[in-house]
């Protein structure tokens, strides 16, 4: 946590299983260091875990260092983390069904998502709450994510747990470009209705982003 090298250099030469320690949240040394972006420290650690399977380091959420990573966007770790003789599963889900795609888009890292789409990542995997990585991204608004997304041939008019598609969630949070993108390039069907039986139009944050998008 700290980036002192030469200490963690210190410990692993006497000790070198405590790479391998669990805290009382499941994770490793090599979680912190990700965490904490400290570059030389995670590839030193890497340096010492060759054989070992990332995927098997699932801390008490689910999340292994590849998710930390791509929630954090450090994309040297990213790389470093994926060029491995056992490659990470660039689906793997945590204990609430979220994937890297889904942490990324989260978090707005265009180039992470980029990398993950370009190695094979799915756009199609929902989380606990039947949320694809594009409902998030109409959630933030991001037309970037949104088109990239899509091109991607994510589902426009999948329906998540409360019946809304990420048709929904751009009217609500008030991204109305966001909105018509879906609709007029996407063809996001505006005419579904949700669990409550409302269309998306009725959802809009406000009557200017309603009748903008009208």
């Amino acid at each position: 946590m700290n980036n002192e090298l030469s200490k963690v250099q210190e410990i692993v030469e006497n000790a070198p299983e405590v790479v391998l320690t669990r805290d009382d949240d499941q994770r490793v040394a090599l979680h912190w260091a990700v965490s904490f972006q400290h570059e030389e420290v995670v590839m030193y650690l890497l340096s010492h875990m060759e054989s070992v399977d990332l995927d098997e380091l699932k801390d008490k959420a689910g999340w292994t260092p590849f998710h930390i990573a791509c929630a954090v966007g450090n994309m040297s770790i990213i790389i470093a983390l994926y060029n491995r003789r056992t490659k990470p599963d660039l689906d793997l889900t945590t204990a609430q069904g979220v994937t890297a795609l889904h942490l990324a888009v989260s978090k707005k890292h265009i180039e992470v998502c980029k990398f993950l789409l370009v190695n094979g990542a799915s756009v199609r995997i929902r989380d606990k709450k039947q949320q694809l990585p594009l409902h998030r991204a109409a959630a933030l608004g991001s037309m970037g994510l949104v088109q990239l997304l899509c091109e991607a041939k994510s589902p426009v008019n999948s329906q998540d747990f409360e019946g809304w598609t990420p048709l929904f969630h751009a009217l609500a949070e008030g991204h109305g470009d966001v909105a018509v993108l879906l609709v007029n390039k996407y063809n996001a069907d505006e005419n579904l209705e949700n669990s409550q039986g409302s269309k998306a139009v009725n959802v809009a944050l406000n009557d200017q982003i309603k009748n903008y998008f009208i």
